[in-house]
């Protein structure tokens, strides 16, 4: 196997990173075809995916040390496609397009755990920092694609915005013939006799420096999040438009990411050894300039530059705990850094509603100065320059 094939077939799974949103945007006309079903009801076609992802998480991590990751990948890639493609044809019932979506998300809970994991196994040092910026474009390229495709879809009918999934065939094969075929994590002839290593072992084993990238995601989930869900306040405050413009601004994002992701290398180049506290800082300037500019060529900059946060933010930090772990532990750490990456985007909002901080602008403010503590945090301890130079390995106790 070529390595270009070897890359387009780790990465391509990716492009359904995303899948569990293209209903939302029909949600309206969904709503009028449904008129006895109660509008937060239909609105969980756009929530149930990231439960049934969630779901998934929590397992798939133990799934891939018995079963083959390509497997499991394949396994997922099949359910987006199958919960995202029945809909177009069995779409009478709320109920089975409710189900149909939560089948669909623990398809993306499969790839967004499996992902990483054969990234990690396949590539080594810089080429795997470089390959997990490019797994992050291909994630926006995916986005940008199902939802511009759903939509000319669905356009003039609804039910047709779900036949965009048929890219999964695509998916499925180039997953199938350029994915390098994989072991499960299990013991050779020599060792059977040995008692497998529990999952509990395994989590009190780990690095322990592998739970603060953990905070720092899930922080991470909490401030994005405040700055995607008030985005619209801000500009209908600012009368800048209505959801027309929130959309367009972060359509111009996620096409900015896609480059950004594809030239990882280089802003690695230019931020080493501090890229996640400079991912952390690029957050706090979306969020600055947002609150205080008032034109729309100012958002728009914001908006590339929050695509660009997470395309710096999330590659490093699967990168890093790539690092901090051992092989035997990278089916764990990774199934957890998904479940983090996913609660914490989930519970966002209720948890900036338990802190009474109000929406619109006062979510920004708060947003920005968690991420601040965080960047100034990540350059006083010196954290990253010590994950990449080996130190924090040496120096985390050893596993008895």
């Amino acid at each position: 196997m070529s390595k270009i094939t070897l890359k387009i077939g780790a990465v391509s799974m990716s492009a359904f990173a995303m899948a569990g949103s293209v209903a939302t945007s029909a949600i309206a006309a969904i709503s009028k075809s449904f008129p006895d079903t109660p509008i937060s009801t239909v609105q969980l076609l756009g929530t149930l995916p990231g439960l049934g992802s969630l779901i998934i998480t929590l397992i798939a991590g133990q799934m891939a040390m018995h079963i083959s990751k390509k497997s499991l990948a394949l396994l997922g890639i099949a359910l987006v496609t199958a919960g995202g493609l029945i809909p177009a044809f069995w779409n009478n019932s709320m109920a089975g397009l409710l189900l149909c979506s939560i089948v669909l998300g623990m398809g993306v809970g499969f790839i967004s755990t499996i992902n990483p994991m054969v990234l990690t196994e396949n590539f080594e040092g810089e080429e795997r920092s470089s390959m997990m910026g490019a797994n992050t474009a291909v994630t926006s390229m995916g986005s940008m694609l199902l939802t511009a495709g759903g939509g000319y879809l669905g356009a003039q009918n609804w039910r047709h915005i779900y036949w965009v999934f048929l890219l999964g065939i695509i998916i499925f094969l180039l997953t199938l013939f350029w994915l390098p075929n994989d072991k499960a994590n299990i013991k050779d002839d020599s060792r059977k006799a040995e008692k497998k290593e529990s999952t509990w072992m395994i989590l009190k084993n780990l690095n322990p420096y592998v739970y603060w990238i953990y905070l720092a995601v899930f922080i991470l989930g909490i401030a994005y999040t405040a700055y995607a869900a008030n985005l619209s306040l801000i500009v209908a405050a600012k009368h800048l438009g209505g959801t027309g413009m929130t959309s367009a601004i972060n359509a111009f994002g996620t096409f900015v990411g896609i480059f950004a992701g594809l030239g990882f290398k280089y802003v690695r180049k230019l931020t080493k050894p501090n890229t996640l506290a400079a991912g952390f800082f690029l957050l706090v300037l979306t969020l600055g300039i947002t609150y205080y500019f008032n034109n729309v060529i100012a958002l728009a900059i914001a908006g590339a530059l929050a695509a660009v946060t997470m395309v710096v933010i999330m590659p490093t930090a699967t990168f890093m705990l790539s690092m901090l772990c051992q092989p035997q532990q990278i089916a764990i750490v990774m199934s957890i850094f998904a479940f983090v990456n996913g609660l914490s985007s989930a519970i966002a909002p209720k948890v900036i509603s338990w802190l009474h901080v109000p929406a619109g602008a006062p979510s920004f403010v708060f947003a920005g100065v968690l991420a601040m503590v965080v960047v100034i945090a990540l350059l006083v301890t010196h954290f990253e320059k010590k994950v990449e130079s080996g130190s924090m390995l040496q120096d985390a106790p050893s596993s008895k």
